[in-house]
């Protein structure tokens, strides 16, 4: 029995360690008072976390159950930035917000490197990004190409040199600099050797076992670098095409080493090109390539036919999913009872700057073409400042608000993975457009009116 006493009190002492938050606090010198979010990466999406009201001494302080990974501050109109989680409490100060790189963070080695890193890496970019078209386009013997040459050579030994010194810390920001550097260039070789090589060698450092890639967006940014240096300025469509998917059939092999890996980037990969549009690309990963090396059970190979299946429900030509309830305004609404000969389904965020600027510019959009239906649907937002600005810009259309965010049934239903999403349907609501932005909605539009 008095075992058992003692075995009771030791587990009343070490429950609540299992459950104690993070803190993640810190002090901004100019920002006026609104809303600040806590963001979480997971690779796919940003997910919030939580929300407090920047106080009146200009603070934030969350006490959020935090994983290593990635997260990030958001305040309400559009201001954020990046920090790291791996063991401890993380502390900043930032007394300019036009100034990220000046950012101060307390007793946190790992985001003091992590920051050092991305200023030195940017500063190092601009410069060799400067001397690239003068290798390129002087004579080789000349005093001046062999300035340049050694001016090039410098910068990448310095960069090599900074970034092995801060792997020698071997903290979470140490592995993910690994991965996200650049490879140096051989410059004694002509261009198509330095692009094959660079191809070659692209992701030797990066380990795809490593899960903990997954909850930033270094991984996603690298994948995405890689995928660009496949096309070249003399490619056609299709030749471009070609090359982007054999470019993904290259990184869905890496992946395929585990299952986690390969279900992230996949996800990433047909998401990302459904969301722009490139239907040959989705075509082409709906044969999930590689699943076959995969060491996985039958309910996770049902998990990657899930996510064809999601990204197959907005092919252009297919239905689209109907939308109907009350509007923000409380008006009642039917997506299918439109007569218009097309509509937009606009998906957006409050907090997205390039969203608020959308709102504003279907005004005269929708005045230009009577014959378009609106139905623009908040993921995000406070419904007081959504009312206003719809208000503000006295739209006609139907503006929908769910409170639901990344939650909402519309947003499973188009497949919705970032805000700004445009959708246009034809009278019978198939599917006949996705423009990636909203320029190319006004081109479309205007070529079908004509």
């Amino acid at each position: 029995m008095k075992a058992f006493k003692i075995l009771i009190i030791i587990l009343f002492c070490l429950v609540p360690l299992g459950v104690f938050s993070q803190t993640v606090s810190g002090s901004f010198f100019n920002l006026p008072q609104q809303k600040v979010y806590l963001n979480a990466y997971t690779g796919l999406y940003m997910e919030v976390l939580d929300s407090v009201m920047l106080s009146h001494d200009k603070r934030v302080d969350f006490n959020t159950q935090l994983e290593k990974g990635m997260y990030q501050i958001e305040t309400e109109y559009g201001f954020a930035f990046d920090f790291l989680y791996e063991d401890d409490d993380v502390k900043f100060v930032l007394k300019d917000i036009n100034k990220l790189e000046e950012i101060i963070f307390i007793d946190s080695q790992l985001n003091t490197d992590w920051y050092r890193y991305l200023s030195f890496k940017e500063q190092t970019m601009n410069s060799l990004d400067l001397l690239k078209p003068l290798l390129r386009s002087y004579d080789k013997k000349s005093e001046f190409y062999m300035n340049a040459l050694n001016e090039y050579r410098k910068l990448q030994d310095s960069f090599v040199s900074f970034t092995d010194s801060l792997s020698m810390n071997n903290n979470y920001a140490s592995s993910l600099i690994r991965v996200d550097k650049f490879t140096p260039l051989n410059l004694d070789a002509d261009f198509q050797k330095q692009r094959n090589e660079l191809i070659a060698n692209f992701f030797n450092e990066v380990d795809f076992n490593d899960l903990s890639l997954i909850p930033t967006n270094v991984l996603t940014t690298k994948i995405i670098d890689f995928l660009s240096i496949q096309q070249t300025s003399g490619q056609n469509h299709d030749q471009q095409i070609m090359a982007v998917i054999l470019g993904i059939d290259n990184v869905l092999y890496r992946a395929s080493v585990n299952f986690e890996m390969y279900k992230f980037v996949f996800q990433y990969l047909i998401e990302g090109f459904n969301e722009l549009g490139y239907e040959e690309i989705v075509d082409y990963m709906t044969r999930m390539p590689y699943s076959e090396n995969l060491k996985c059970d039958e309910n996770q190979y049902n998990e990657l036919l899930s996510v064809v299946e999601f990204n197959s429900r907005v092919k252009i030509g297919s239905i689209a999913k109907n939308i109907s309830g009350k509007t923000i305004f409380d008006e009642d609404f039917d997506m299918y009872n439109f007569d218009n000969e097309y509509t937009i389904v606009y998906f957006w965020s409050y907090s997205c700057e390039h969203c608020r600027e959308n709102i504003r510019q279907f005004k005269s959009f929708l005045d230009e073409n009577p014959n378009v239906s609106l139905v623009a649907l908040s993921v995000k937002g406070d419904l007081k400042k959504i009312k206003s600005i719809v208000k503000k810009n006295k739209l006609d259309g139907y503006f929908y608000h769910d409170g639901l965010e990344w939650n909402s049934p519309h947003v499973s239903n188009y497949a919705v993975t970032s805000t700004p999403t445009f959708y246009v349907l034809d009278k019978n609501k198939n599917i006949i457009y996705k423009p990636f932005d909203f320029e190319e909605l006004v081109k479309f539009v205007n070529i079908i009116k004509q």
